[in-house]
């Protein structure tokens, strides 16, 4: 615990804990089953934060996968650490979706990724556990060092994380809940008014 928060003191990515198999959780499974269940039929797909690359063996079979990580997790790698520059070329029309399962919470700069992100990519499936206290109360103190002590270094409300997406041209096209994380699907072929109305979101709160 005390790797993680010193990681979140010093605002860079704790390269030791995730070069440890040990820290790929197998209970992260469901989650990711879900997520490959998101993907459309076809997807030229890339994984950031890969892990053991469950995602490749859930998406439909028809999809391609590339998997990237602070580590080589086997053939095609692309080693990225998303919280140094510069951050690769992906290539214009290289990929239709970027999957990124409890990524975001570990980032520096989550602005700057989601817009080279929006340059890269039409569409991202995103998992990510949203503050839910109210600011500046004591629980949202309490759930502020809770999430520290994760190793979190950003801390997001839905409505925060949905226009931040927003913002660079990726509207909410789908959301669900997966135990304390949310899953969205943010996609330029969404509706670009807001998220919340119509059926551009299933769930918003």
């Amino acid at each position: 615990m005390m790797t993680r928060a010193v990681g979140t003191v010093l605002r860079k990515t704790d390269r030791q804990r995730w070069s440890d198999p040990r820290s790929l959780e197998a209970w992260w499974e469901p989650r990711t089953r879900q997520a490959a269940a998101l993907v459309p039929m076809g997807s030229r797909v890339i994984e950031f934060g890969a892990g053991n690359r469950l995602l490749e063996r859930h998406l439909h079979p028809s999809c391609s996968y590339v998997a990237s990580d602070l580590v080589d997790r086997g053939v095609g790698t692309i080693v990225c650490d998303l919280n140094r520059r510069p951050l690769p070329d992906l290539g214009s029309g290289t990929f239709d979706v970027a999957v990124l399962m409890g990524v975001l919470e570990y980032l520096v700069d989550v602005p700057a990724t989601v817009e080279w992100l929006s340059r890269s990519v039409p569409t991202c499936v995103v998992s990510y556990v949203c503050v839910e206290s109210k600011r500046r109360s004591m629980e949202g103190l309490y759930e502020k060092a809770g999430r520290m002590a994760q190793g979190w270094m950003n801390h997001y409300r839905p409505d925060e994380l949905r226009t931040l997406f927003s913002v660079h041209g990726l509207s909410t096209e789908h959301e669900q809940r997966w135990g304390n994380n949310r899953l969205f699907v943010l996609s330029r072929r969404a509706q670009a008014s807001d998220p919340c109305s119509g059926d551009a979101a299933t769930v918003c709160s």
